[in-house]
């Protein structure tokens, strides 16, 4: 396929592209925007090895992503709320020939912790232009870029999706959602995860506008909502219960506004009844990082009779339960173009992912009902989700056993009415050890995502163990309140 910026550029040239704080840009005006940043980019260059972007939500963050395939090179996108530690590591993997920082995150990151040549937004918008030959086209199989997802064994999983995964996907959800050119997508997911990003592949498929917002302000999204020609908005269950606290009962969203499109997880059936009293058309929907967005989702005309369903499965994509013994639940796989390259430097771990008959297993458990639509239920491993973000519990007790006080140390979660489920902490000390949740959780912040650090900490004298000397997690979750100590301040 033809660059899909430069054909659309071509097709829309006038049609407004993005919407930031207030500021109209055109397709046209956009595409000038990018090219000039791709040749300050150029300037910077060694070779065809992948190029970084570390950003916020803004203006500048968009146009370098867009740049960057311009310049017919892979993209690795970086989550801006890792630790240095975790950033480093993931540069490890990924071998970028250039990191492109976000100058508003230079006081949270600076160039010099980066194990990698580093440019700021600010000196990159300052530097010449290299004359480059833009990328003519897209093909299906052509890497787009690698994001990267936390692996259940504690190492970085980086996920290499294509153009191809990109543009099915879009077709997917275009078909669903119906979408044109008179869509516009509210953005306050970030960039650097798939839900983002896809939103920026959708808009120049399509020709639809994005309305990017720097960050989630519920007050903020709830006016653009009511006051904006805005028709869908991607937002996680958090994100979602946050909307309608703030919306006043005498507020509503304007009439073009059709689709608030919830991922990350499911949420509860008081949530999803609030928003249908309130005439919120929420479309649940079932996808990862690995699929490159959305594989299953709802649709209008069944989203009110089949509330709590993740929907059934987008045109592109085939869906299966893998039934253990006969019975309902069971594994959820599939088979789609929008499926992954693979994992980057970790290609024996993706084809693990696959069935003998070529069917990608996402192991994640859920059941079809009678009409085919998904129910997901929740993960095989003990992965949850906190406000979106996956949680792995061995990565967070790998940190921690570095602790000098800690013996043992087990992570769970509980239920929690903002996040969807928040980290805890079961451990065993060492004698005489001094601990804190404050100074367990200074220590966390040290090594990881802030959303990863335990919120509770809780002392036991032992772990419970099962028959064969493995730790008892069931065992955990049913301890009595008598036997566990929650730590102090």
């Amino acid at each position: 396929m033809e660059n899909w910026l430069k054909k659309r550029s071509q097709l829309s040239a006038e049609k407004i592209a993005l919407v930031y704080q207030d500021k109209h840009i055109t397709f046209s005006e956009l595409n000038q925007m990018v090219q000039q940043l791709a040749g300050q980019i150029n300037q910077q260059l060694t070779d065809q090895r992948p190029v970084a972007v570390i950003g916020n939500n803004n203006l500048i963050t968009y146009q370098a992503i867009l740049a960057v395939h311009q310049l017919g090179l892979p993209l690795v996108l970086l989550n801006f709320r890792l630790s240095v530690r975790e950033l480093n590591l993931q540069l490890s993997d990924a071998q970028p020939q250039l990191v492109i920082l976000d100058q508003a995150l230079s006081n949270q990151i600076s160039p010099e912790q980066l194990n990698m040549p580093t440019i700021t937004t600010s000196e990159l918008t300052r530097a010449a232009i290299k004359p480059f030959q833009v990328q003519a086209e897209f093909k299906n199989d052509q890497l787009a870029d690698i994001m990267y997802t936390s692996g259940s064994t504690g190492r970085p999983k980086g996920v290499m999706q294509t153009f191809g995964n990109h543009f099915y996907s879009a077709i997917g959800t275009g078909l669903n959602f119906q979408l044109t050119d008179q869509d516009a997508w509210l953005c306050a997911v970030p960039l650097f995860h798939i839900s983002g990003l896809s939103i920026m592949m959708r808009s120049l498929i399509y020709g639809l506008t994005v309305y990017l917002e720097p960050k989630f302000s519920a007050q903020r999204i709830n006016e653009l909502l009511s006051h904006e020609p805005v028709t869908i908005i991607s937002v996680v269950p958090y994100m979602l219960k946050k909307l309608l606290a703030a919306l006043p009962l005498t507020q509503h969203y304007q009439s073009k506004f059709r689709i608030m499109f919830l991922g990350g997880g499911p949420t509860d059936q008081q949530t999803l009844t609030a928003c249908q009293q309130r005439h919120i058309p929420v479309v649940q929907s079932y996808g990862m990082t690995e699929t490159a967005s959305n594989v299953v989702a709802l649709n209008f005309k069944d989203a009110q009779r089949k509330l709590g369903s993740s929907g059934q499965a987008l045109f592109p994509v085939q869906l299966r339960i893998d039934h253990p013994k006969n019975k309902k639940l069971g594994e959820i796989q599939l088979k789609s173009p929008t499926i992954a390259q693979g994992y980057l430097n970790q290609p024996e771990l993706f084809q693990k992912k696959f069935t003998p008959d070529h069917w990608f297993k996402t192991g994640d458990v859920g059941y079809l009902d009678a009409d085919h639509f998904l129910f997901v239920k929740g993960r095989q491993d003990t992965m949850f989700i906190s406000g979106g973000e996956n949680i792995f519990p061995n990565e967070i007790e790998d940190v921690y056993h570095n602790y000098p006080d800690i013996q043992e140390i087990v992570i769970s979660h509980e239920s929690d009415p903002q996040w969807g489920a928040i980290p805890i902490a079961y451990i065993v000390a060492k004698p005489q050890a001094q601990l804190s949740t404050q100074t367990l959780t200074t220590f966390g912040r040290q090594y990881l995502a802030h959303y990863k650090v335990p919120k509770k900490f809780y002392l036991l004298k032992t772990l419970p163990r099962t028959g064969n000397g493995k730790i008892d997690y069931r065992g955990i979750h049913a301890l009595h309140p008598d036997v566990k100590q929650l730590l102090s301040n």
